[in-house]
């Protein structure tokens, strides 16, 4: 059966002439509002198109006259109530607001926003308009403090931060898509019916078909001591606390080389797509054999991809003489091949005993809903700003940093992007302190940081 997909809808409100039209225009690119000084010019509601397949962007964006009339006549009446209509079609909300002039017709509207039935249930994004200049960017403690979570400082005229805007709103975008990819009769697809996608990497014979097997409790993979056996990604779905997981045995990575086979190549490529299209990736290393120089290869794979992952060591049976200590000296012994793995969960397990299959998979669990964690950036400024204060004895008293603005646009990598007074004087200490105190804070063990940094100043 054929699904037909409706475009998200994505609407600028706010009261007059604080520069809707300005912004319209702005990420359309083209001159279709009538941009004026005086408010009220805009009596209808405006659509447009925007695409833009590389970015993740396909919405219809609207331009909605000021909603601040405070004395309707009969057309100005009209002209309300249809621009409230199409508000609450809306997946999506930019509410533009004026850094310089802040009135009680913007609270009155904040508050509609958040009591009225028929949008409370509409993701928005307050857009502070007229930041023309980064040192304004530190100016929204105000807007803080009427109880605003997603802010977003930006010029429309200027054009500041409308790269940005557009991040935020690919980030912000997904949970509309769902609310409308549904079919004419109402019925999800089956992709959508899925909690995430699991994918179970590492190098050949580490055990991943053995584990698929495990994990759907028949044969659904070939199992052999042959290095390589499963030569094409292998995938089945399965039910696990309630959850419905899409689980893909990839082929076994092996190290790219002039004589490698083309066979080997096109395995690795497919592998390379496999842990693309995943929400969460086990990576299975062989007890016995360790974590080895091509396991680092696949560790940077997932890091450049933002995948979560988590470190499964698998044949723990075979390992003789084990203790209570001998866990611990096995950790020790990875930290100090990779330190990086410090920031990784590790789980020791046996896929042909099925022994600790059921804790992998409750720790893969969490590991996919904590990957999903959105931070206000009201929250993130303020626990940005205090680590920045709390590591300020360590900055060079010539060059010291500033951070003026953070927001996060990606959930997995967990990617922030810090507009700063100068990129350089970020050193990478500093950068090592934040993503350490963001992990501890929001629970993030497993799930790549990203820091961006981004300045006027070259």
């Amino acid at each position: 059966m054929s699904s037909k997909k409706r475009v998200p809808i994505i609407s600028i409100v706010g009261r007059q002439n604080v520069g809707k039209s300005t912004l319209f225009n702005a990420l359309l690119k083209k001159k279709l509002a009538i941009t004026e000084d005086y408010p009220g010019v805009t009596r209808d509601v405006l659509r447009a198109r925007v695409l833009n397949p590389e970015k993740g962007l396909d919405f219809i964006l609207c331009d909605t006259p000021g909603l601040d009339i405070e004395r309707p006549e009969s057309l100005e009446e009209a002209v309300l109530e249809n621009a409230f209509r199409q508000v609450a079609e809306s997946d999506l909300v930019v509410f533009l607001l004026d850094l310089h002039e802040v009135t009680s017709y913007d609270s009155r509207l904040i508050d509609k926003f958040r009591k009225d039935p028929e949008l409370t249930q509409i993701p928005v994004l307050y857009c502070v308009n007229k930041v023309d200049h980064p040192e304004d960017e530190e100016d929204l403690d105000s807007f803080y403090k009427m109880g605003l979570s997603e802010i977003l400082p930006i010029s429309a005229i200027g054009r500041r931060n409308l790269p940005l805007l557009l991040e935020k709103i690919a980030f912000l975008l997904p949970t509309a898509k769902r609310r409308v990819q549904t079919s004419e009769e109402g019925e999800t697809s089956a992709a959508a019916t899925e909690d995430f996608s699991l994918a179970i990497v590492g190098k050949p014979n580490a055990g991943k078909s053995s584990l698929l097997n495990a994990l759907c409790g028949y044969d659904r993979a070939v199992v052999s001591e042959v290095a390589g056996t499963t030569r094409d990604s292998v995938d089945t779905t399965v039910t696990f606390d309630g959850k419905k997981i899409r689980i893909t045995d990839t082929a076994g990575i092996r190290r790219k080389s002039d004589k490698a086979e083309a066979l080997e190549f096109y395995s690795y490529q497919r592998t390379k797509r496999t842990i693309q299209n995943s929400d969460v990736v086990i990576h299975l290393l062989d007890a016995l054999k360790g974590f080895g120089e091509f396991d680092k290869k696949i560790v940077g794979m997932l890091q450049e991809e933002g995948k979560p992952f988590l470190l499964a060591v698998n044949k723990w049976d075979a390992i003789e003489d084990k203790d209570n200590d001998s866990f611990k000296n096995y950790q020790e012994r990875l930290y100090s091949r990779f330190p990086l793995l410090k920031e990784i969960q590790i789980i020791t397990l046996s896929a042909k005993e099925k022994q600790r299959i059921h804790k992998m998979m409750e720790m893969t669990i969490d590991l996919a809903s904590r990957s999903k964690k959105k931070i206000s950036t009201s929250e993130l400024n303020q626990s940005l700003r205090a680590w920045m204060a709390e590591a300020g004895r360590s900055f060079s008293a010539n060059k010291p940093p500033k951070m003026l603005y953070c927001t996060q646009v990606s959930v997995s990598p967990f990617h922030l992007i810090l507009f700063v007074n100068h990129v350089d004087y970020f050193k990478s200490n500093l950068l090592t302190f934040i993503k350490k105190k963001l992990t501890e804070k929001y629970n993030l063990k497993g799930i790549p940081i990203r820091l961006e940094l981004r300045s006027d100043r070259k």
